[in-house]
C-alpha cells in the first residue's frame, strides 16, 4: 500500500543542501526596551519594537508560493499564514483554522477558520480559498502534485473545510501545515509572481523593496495572532558574503542572521549572543543494501566496518571546531525514532574493522565514487577518503555541479553520498524521505519488508505504538549499517540582544528562527 505519494524534492532538497553550503509559543506585548535605531528604525530612540532588520545568506526564490525555501525564508513567513501551523516536532498548531479533527485512519482533515480572516488587500479568507491553494499545489506543473493531485474537498459552508485523501497518510501533519494560503482570486489573476499577497502578520511594502536585496514589511495590525509579531516594521537584507554578514551583525546595521562555523566565534567575541541550531547530521548514506551497483555494500559486515574507521570526537573537535557531537544515530533528539542512552555499537577499532572486512572477501577493498556538491563537504571529504583508504576502500571524489547536479545527487547513480543532510523534527518524515522505498535520499529505493511494514502502520498506530515502530526502525537501521552517522551540527544564529531576543525554536528543520520566534 502506499501511503504517502512523492514528496517535493527540488525544493527541500535544495534548501538543505544551500543550508550545508552556506555553514561551512507566545509571547508578552510589552514594547519596553532599548532603542533599535541601530537596527533600522525611521528615528533615532525609536523603541525596540519598531523595527527589526534580519539578514539572509540566500535571497528567496520569488513570489510563487509553491516555489519557496523553508530555510531562512522570512519574507515567507511575514506575507502567508497557513491552515494549521506544524511546530519543531511536527505537532500541529493553530493558524488560519482555530480548531481541526483529523479523519479516521489519518485520511484528511476537517479544518474550522477563523471568522473574519481577511488578506492584506481586504478581501475576505474562506474555505474556498483554502482549496484553491491546495488544488494549486496539486497542479501538473507543482514539483509536489503527487501529494494533493487526488484530494477531494467538502465546503459545508464558508469556514469549513474537509480536505480527503483516497488513502491513509502517515504524514498527515506535515501534508496539511506546509501550504501557505493566498487568494483564490489572486491565483486565477495569473499576477502572483510579481508581488505576494497573504492573511501573514505582515503586508510587503513593493515601493520601498528591492527584489534581490532588500524586502521591506509593514505589519498588519488586525493579524489575528499580531501580539507573537511584536515589531511594526520588518526588513530582511540578502547579504550572501560572509564577511559582509558579520560586519553588518557587528556594527547593528542587521538585528540577527546565520554565520558559519569559522564565524561564529568572531561573532560571540564582538559581544553577539549566539543560537545553535543542531539539524543536521553529517553521515555517509549506504543505500545499496542490495549490492546491486557495489556488491560489496550489499554485506553488512562491510558496512559495519565502514562505520569503524572514524574518530567522531575529532571530526567534532578538528573538523567543526567544536561546533558539532559525535553520534551513533541520525535522528534529531527529542525525536520519536531517537534512542536516548544509545551506545555506539561501532566504535573506531581499524583492525575490526579490517577483520570484518576479511571475513566478507574484501581484504582488498574494492572502488567508489562519492559524489559531492560543487564546493561542498571539502572540510571533511579528504578524511573520510583516507579513513576509508584505512580498510583499503578506495574512495574518489564525484564533484557535481550545473543545474541538474541535486537530481544527478539523488538519481541512484551513486548509493554512496556523504552529506551533511537534516534531522527532522518529525522523525515520521525522515523515515520516509531516508528509508522508505519512496523517499528521495534512499536514493536505490530498495524495499526492505521489516521497515516498510512497520512505516506503513505508523498511518494508524496510536501514538505509544509510533514511537515503539520508530525506534524499531532507527535500531534496525543501526544494526544492519545502512548509515555511518558521524556527528550532530547545525546552524549558528548570531544577535544583538539589545535589539531582538529569541526565547522560542518553532522550526522543524532546526536550522533558523521562524519569524514567531523573534521578540
Amino acid at each position: 500500500m502506499r501511503l504517502m505519494n512523492g514528496r517535493r524534492l527540488t525544493g527541500i532538497v535544495a534548501a538543505s543542501a544551500t543550508a550545508a553550503i552556506a555553514l561551512a509559543a507566545c509571547s508578552g506585548t510589552s514594547t519596553d526596551g532599548p532603542s533599535s535605531s541601530a537596527a533600522g528604525s525611521d528615528q533615532p530612540g525609536d523603541v525596540a519594537k519598531d523595527s527589526l532588520v534580519l539578514a539572509m545568506s540566500q535571497d528567496i526564490e520569488g513570489f510563487d508560493p509553491r516555489v519557496q525555501p523553508g530555510y531562512q525564508n522570512w519574507p515567507a513567513d511575514a506575507v502567508w499564514d497557513k491552515l494549521v501551523r506544524c511546530d519543531s516536532t511536527a505537532n500541529l498548531t493553530p493558524g488560519i483554522a482555530e480548531s481541526w479533527e483529523i479523519l479516521p485512519d489519518n485520511m484528511g482533515i476537517t479544518a474550522h477558520l477563523r471568522e473574519g480572516l481577511t488578506f492584506s488587500d481586504g478581501s475576505v479568507l474562506d474555505a474556498e480559498d483554502i482549496k484553491a491553494n491546495y488544488e494549486y499545489w496539486g497542479a501538473p506543473e507543482s514539483a509536489r502534485s503527487a501529494d494533493y493531485a487526488d484530494l477531494t474537498y467538502d465546503i459545508p459552508d464558508p469556514l469549513t473545510i474537509t480536505l480527503t485523501w483516497p488513502e491513509p497518510q502517515v504524514l498527515i501533519n506535515t501534508l496539511t501545515c506546509d501550504i501557505p494560503i493566498t487568494s483564490a482570486d489572486y491565483l486565477a489573476s495569473g499576477d502572483f509572481l510579481d508581488e505576494p499577497l497573504g492573511s501573514g502578520p505582515y503586508v510587503i511594502d513593493m515601493a520601498k523593496t528591492t527584489v534581490g536585496s532588500e524586502y521591506v514589511f509593514t505589519k498588519r495590525d488586525d493579524y489575528y495572532d499580531a501580539d507573537n509579531y511584536p515589531y511594526a516594521n520588518l526588513t530582511v537584507k540578502v547579504l550572501d558574503n560572509e564577511a559582509a554578514m558579520v560586519s553588518a551583525l557587528k556594527t547593528g546595521q542587521v538585528a540577527g542572521g546565520l554565520v558559519t562555523d569559522q564565524s561564529r566565534a568572531e561573532a560571540e567575541a564582538s559581544g553577539l549572543e549566539i543560537k545553535d541550531f543542531q539539524g543536521q547530521t553529517v553521515r555517509i548514506l549506504l543505500t545499496d543494501h542490495n549490492g546491486d551497483v557495489y556488491p560489496a555494500i550489499g554485506d553488512v559486515r562491510v558496512r559495519q566496518a565502514m562505520n569503524m574507521v572514524f574518530d567522531k570526537q575529532a571530526i567534532a573537535d578538528s573538523i567543526y571546531l567544536g561546533n558539532a557531537e559525535p553520534t551513533a544515530q541520525y535522528f534529531r533528539k527529542g525525536t520519536d525514532a531517537y534512542i536516548d542512552g544509545l551506545e555506539d555499537p561501532y566504535p573506531m577499532d581499524i583492525e575490526k574493522a579490517k577483520a570484518l572486512m576479511a571475513e566478507a572477501g574484501y581484504a582488498d577493498g574494492f572502488d567508489i565514487e562519492l559524489p559531492s556538491l560543487d564546493g561542498h563537504l571539502a572540510h571533511i571529504m579528504p578524511y573520510v577518503i583516507q579513513q576509508l583508504g584505512e580498510i583499503n576502500i578506495r574512495a574518489t571524489e564525484k564533484v557535481l555541479s550545473g543545474a541538474n547536479a541535486i537530481e544527478d545527487l539523488l538519481s541512484g547513480t551513486y548509493p554512496v553520498i556523504l552529506f551533511e543532510l537534516g534531522n527532522l523534527g518529525d522523525s515520521t518524515f525522515q523515515i520516509y524521505v531516508e528509508d522508505y522505498p519512496d523517499g528521495w535520499w534512499n536514493v536505490s529505493h530498495q524495499p526492505d519488508e521489516y521497515v516498510d511494514s512497520r512505516y506503513e502502520q505508523l498511518a494508524t498506530a496510536s501514538p505509544e505504538e509510533g514511537k515503539v515502530l520508530e525506534q524499531e526502525i532507527n535500531q534496525y537501521t543501526i544494526d544492519n549499517a545502512w548509515q555511518v552517522p558521524l556527528v550532530f551540527k547545525g546552524t549558528h544564529f548570531a544577535y544583538d540582544a539589545d535589539l531582538v531576543s529569541v526565547p522560542t525554536d518553532s522550526d522543524i528543520e532546526a536550522l533558523a528562527p521562524k519569524l514567531r520566534d523573534f521578540k
